[in-house]
């Protein structure tokens, strides 16, 4: 499964909130791309396989949250039953875009302070959202408690779909503890923003942790295929303050050059 998402360009962090571009009664472009993307998975879970689904990227900035969002959205006009899980714990957004308070969510639950019932919030959109509440100290504790695969497990049973908001893949290694609840992974590549050698070494550390890839979405694709310039650098480093791997960045000017090579190649297949 690889599909395109075109019309929308990057936002900063300040935009980013009340993102949902899908609507049942205005058609668009955009609209179209993620009821195809919806559809693709319908028919990939037609024998109830892939329930429960985690949403990757290499890096920050790609696109990942606001594709989560409207896709549920999507689905949920199906009259399917779907939640939102944000387990990007360092940077949480799933609430933003549809919403909500940031209040009393998973961390609240994982320590007994919520029932299942409080946890779980209801949307306009008709789709069920599990925000992340207060900060969580130490996530790979939070990500394999009993507590938290207990409740992944009656989430499976309970919904059509569960998607799963997660922190990039080179620069936390949550996912692979998420993994472990995951029928596999949709991965996010943003055009003219993620490296090409980000792509390959996020695709090589999913497979070495044995993570199924379900398939792949290509965000911010222009209408005409031109591709605005995004350096990764940039952005990146913005991401988690402290929780990336500095060595990698430290690359990240050394590829610049590479990066415009790669770019032409795009711009002329």
């Amino acid at each position: 499964m690889f599909e395109f998402l075109k019309g929308r360009k990057r936002k900063s962090g300040a935009e980013r909130s009340s993102n949902i571009v899908v609507d049942k009664k205005k058609y668009s472009g955009v609209t179209e791309c993620y009821n195809r993307l919806k559809d693709n998975l319908l028919y990939l879970n037609n024998d109830s396989s892939i329930k429960v689904i985690q949403v990757e990227s290499a890096v920050s900035g790609e696109g990942k949250t606001t594709l989560i969002c409207n896709l549920a959205v999507s689905i949920a006009m199906n009259e399917k039953k779907i939640c939102v899980v944000d387990l990007d714990f360092r940077k949480p957004r799933v609430h933003r875009t549809f919403g909500i308070e940031n209040e009393k969510g998973m961390s609240e639950y994982l320590v007994g302070k919520i029932s299942k019932e409080e946890l779980i919030k209801k949307t306009k959109y008709n789709v069920d959202v599990i925000n992340r509440g207060s900060s969580i100290a130490n996530a790979s504790m939070a990500l394999t408690c009993t507590k938290f695969v207990e409740l992944m497990k009656e989430l499976r049973e309970e919904y059509d779909f569960v998607l799963v908001d997660t922190p990039p893949v080179l620069q936390i290694s949550d996912y692979v503890n998420i993994s472990r609840v995951t029928d596999g992974v949709i991965f996010v590549v943003a055009a003219g923003y993620t490296k090409r050698d980000q792509v390959r070494d996020a695709f090589y550390e999913m497979k070495k942790n044995n993570i199924k890839i379900i398939g792949t979405v290509m965000t911010f694709v222009k209408k005409h295929g031109v591709y605005s310039k995004y350096y990764y650098n940039y952005y990146a480093k913005k991401y988690y303050s402290n929780y990336y791997y500095s060595s990698y960045y430290d690359k990240a000017d050394e590829e610049d050059k590479d990066d415009e090579n790669v770019n032409a190649e795009e711009k002329n297949d």
